[in-house]
């Protein structure tokens, strides 16, 4: 027999060993130990279950608003660039209207630009709003009063930005809008009012506890 089988034997001796000591002393513990040793692994899992999901949450947060970014990058840099003749702009075609489209703002009629210049800050806002409730949801606050402000917002902007379609549609004398806009507009509304009198349930029901 050599060095090596010794060790194999005697590793097995030991793990055996360790096994059956095991044994012994979990069946020498009293019941109510081994149920709140229990308990504490379950709550141990569920905060890493809790964590993983935070990470997936946050990972996911980030990666929109860095997609955000880019996207307000380019629109500003795209309204800039229509309004100083700046490199690409001959590539920017500014659709205003189903069947309406302008080469710079300098071609609108000065009615149409002026509302047209509204929408296009609106929308930039908005995009500014976006992020900041994806910087709320990368941080863990997912019911507070300002995601709820946040979402009523893009409600709002939606009804604002059907009312300017409608006012540039109006002076074009091409009137194609639809509805649609205003329905998920008001339900957007009406969640985020929902959400708003959870979290003011939750907050009670806290304080009376």
């Amino acid at each position: 027999m050599n060095l090596t089988e010794v060790i194999l034997i005697m590793a097995v001796i030991v793990i055996w060993l360790a096994f059956r000591r095991h044994k012994k002393i979990k069946a020498a513990l009293p019941k109510e130990w081994l149920a709140r040793h229990q308990a504490g692994q379950e709550a141990r899992k569920a905060e890493m279950n809790k964590l993983a999901r935070q990470s997936r949450i946050t990972t996911a947060s980030f990666t929109f608003r860095i997609l955000i970014y880019f996207t307000l990058t380019f629109a500003i840099y795209a309204l800039l660039a229509d309004f100083f003749g700046w490199p690409g702009h001959e590539r920017f075609k500014l659709r205003i209207a189903p069947g309406h489209l302008y080469d710079s703002p300098a071609d609108m009629p000065p009615e149409i630009r002026s509302i047209w210049m509204v929408q296009a800050g609106l929308s930039i806002w908005a995009m500014v709003v976006l992020s900041c409730l994806f910087h709320l949801y990368e941080k863990g606050i997912f019911f507070a009063a300002k995601n709820v402000n946040f979402i009523r917002f893009f409600g709002y902007y939606m009804i604002i930005n059907w009312v300017l379609d409608y006012q540039i549609q109006g002076q074009l004398r091409d009137l194609e809008l639809s509805s649609t806009p205003l329905f998920g507009a008001f339900l957007i509304i009406f969640i985020a009012w929902i959400m708003d009198e959870g979290r003011k349930i939750q907050e009670e029901q806290e304080l009376t506890v």
